[in-house]
């Protein structure tokens, strides 16, 4: 049964990639990884950790070291924490609006997940092109090269072109890199340290 799903996978990896990371991550309860981005305006750290139906914490380690966000899909709203200690002190109440707890790419704290992202690589995809690049390996992990790119003035956001590295084992994105239409680096993300299914305290999403 093992090897008959295994092929099936690889399937499904080689003609559409997209949708069975995609519909793998739907089946993944709650994961905790080190998100490390690099784009126009620096670097970005985050220890980040997700929980179905879409609770987020965002402990941060650079630039604002200390600093936590957790976003309830209950509440709709992002706490902030700006010097940390969520344990012992009463955090801020804000919208996924609020340029407060927007990245500095703009991202909002409730479109963060891995699903959101590569949800908006098939958006790209149903106007555009699919690549897949074959094996590569990133940081020692086995993954999947792939490449994106959007037709002719179409773009998701500022996105024309995104190029992803898909973990063998996991399905998971390793590495992305995202283009502008001229072709430009927008931004480049890295994701370490992945834990599917972490072990959380009760209050770890509330306080």
């Amino acid at each position: 049964m093992l090897p008959e799903l295994l092929m099936v996978v690889a399937l499904g990896l080689e003609s559409d990639p997209l949708s069975v990371a995609l519909s793998h991550f739907e089946r993944v309860p709650a994961y905790q990884v080190t998100v490390r981005s690099e784009g126009r305006r620096g670097e970005e750290v985050i220890r980040y950790t997700y929980r179905r139906p879409g609770f987020i914490r965002m402990d941060m380690v650079t630039p604002y070291s200390g600093a936590v966000l957790i976003y309830s899909p209950e509440t709709r709203r992002v706490r902030l924490w700006p010097f940390g200690s969520p344990e012992r002190r009463a955090g801020l109440s804000l919208s996924p609006l609020n340029p407060l707890v927007r990245s500095a790419r703009g991202h909002r704290v409730d479109e963060s997940d891995v699903g959101t992202l590569l949800r908006n690589v098939q958006r790209l995809q149903q106007q555009g092109e699919l690549h897949h690049l074959g094996g590569a390996v990133v940081d020692g992990r086995r993954s999947q090269h792939l490449v994106v790119q959007g037709e002719e003035g179409h773009r998701v956001g500022e996105v024309a072109r995104y190029e992803l590295w898909l973990d063998d084992e996991t399905l998971f994105p390793l590495k992305v890199i995202s283009f502008d239409r001229l072709g430009s680096v927008i931004e480049r993300v890295r994701l370490e340290e992945l834990v599917i299914d972490p072990d959380l305290p009760e209050t770890f999403f509330s306080p």
